[in-house]
């Protein structure tokens, strides 16, 4: 099958000029959209990157090619982001000395040109982007969590820029930790890292304890972007960011005021539920707040884009739908830009990156791997 790309233009007029303090005389005061369509030439193979999304997906620094781990037929495939075309599917090998994990359930990049094979109970493959193995870290060594194992066990959150340091969270669902624990791989030493303005994630963690001693929760995203060499750390419940300053090593933390949605969630919630109808009802009303993306970042324009979206009431018989909006914040992490995108995307926002100016939101279209592609014209 042959690239095929379509597409149309969109107008909108950006709303930021809502508060006094709010400065319209940007060029992306007043922005345009153009939109189209490409679909990946799969080259007459099948692609579970078009039913997988971003699940189990990582983009290489150069955002050249993308990989998807295709769990189930234990295959890695390899999408040229240039071509738009399917490059190769490498088998993998899940088990036995060159194996990735018989668990490995996600990949995430690792510096310029490595994988990570993510496996449960916190064992990680390190490959190169032919699957070959490298390296291997357990998270359950001793010298990552001695002294702070009341804080959870560790989940991986992601990579530095040169891969030497790794990023965890805490996993405890009676009570969110938000703090994070970065590792220095090198030298096998750790420093918790807290972030006490994201302590009210916990308002928002419903839990269900099983009886026989099972559980299922829900509770907001802790997420990673790499962003140059430095880290930037967000959740889904509030538009907060903290910078983490690689070069400086420190710790900053951004606010900015939306004028189209509120900055943050502020319902009221029970915690703690006695049933799986229970924790889906309040689970929904969650989800009917405002929820804001990761930040992607315009190496063309200079800025960041930032999808927010929040569920509406579902009408019996009908599909889910979703008020969108795109925020676009500039180097400094100040608001220059926002619209409201419903017109255009009426389900949850799924970008998986940024290229060529372009933000490229997952499309699966009958099946085939695909893109809409947004142009941010000022």
């Amino acid at each position: 099958m042959k690239k095929l790309v379509f597409g149309f233009l969109v107008i909108f007029l950006a709303s930021c000029g809502g508060n006094d303090d709010k400065k319209s005389s940007n060029m992306y005061a007043d922005f345009s959209i153009s939109m189209d369509t490409v679909i990946v030439d799969s080259k007459n193979e099948i692609l579970m990157a078009a039913a997988t999304g971003s699940s189990a997906i990582a983009v290489s620094s150069n955002q050249n090619l993308l990989f998807n781990w295709d769990t189930k037929g234990a295959n890695l495939e390899v999408i040229d982001l240039e071509k738009m075309e399917l490059s190769e599917k490498i088998k993998v090998e899940k088990e036995g000395p060159e194996g990735v994990g018989e668990n490995a359930y996600m990949i995430r990049p690792v510096a310029e040109n490595r994988l990570a094979f993510l496996g449960w109970e916190g064992k990680i493959s390190i490959t190169d982007f032919q699957a070959n193995i490298l390296e291997r870290i357990n998270l359950r060594e001793d010298w990552m969590s001695e002294g702070i194992d009341e804080k959870g066990q560790l989940n991986f959150l992601g990579f530095s820029k040169d891969g030497k340091k790794l990023y965890c969270t805490f996993m405890a669902f009676k009570k969110l930790d938000s703090d994070i624990l970065e590792l220095d791989l090198e030298q096998k030493t750790k420093r918790v890292i807290e972030l006490p303005n994201f302590e009210d994630r916990d308002k928002y963690r419903v839990t269900w304890q099983i009886e026989g001693g099972g559980m299922s929760a829900t509770f907001p995203s802790q997420d990673f972007t790499l962003w140059k060499d430095d880290i930037l750390l967000a959740t889904n419940y509030t538009n907060s960011i903290y910078h983490l300053n690689s070069e400086e090593d420190t710790l900053i933390y951004r606010q900015y005021d939306n004028a189209l949605t509120p900055n943050s969630k502020s319902g009221s919630y029970q915690n703690n539920v006695d049933s799986r109808e229970e924790l889906q009802k309040v689970a929904t009303q969650i989800r009917e707040e405002i929820n804001f993306g990761n930040l992607l970042w315009d190496d063309v324009n200079k800025v960041f884009y930032r999808f927010s979206y929040k569920a509406m009431p579902r009408i019996d018989g009908e599909e889910l739908r979703h008020k969108t909006y795109l925020s676009i914040l500039n180097e400094d992490f100040e608001l220059v830009g926002e619209k409201e995108t419903s017109d255009l995307i009426s389900k949850i926002p799924n970008p998986q990156f940024v290229k060529d100016g372009k933000i490229h939101l997952f499309l699966n279209l009958d099946d085939e791997l695909a893109y809409v592609r947004l142009t941010i014209e000022s």
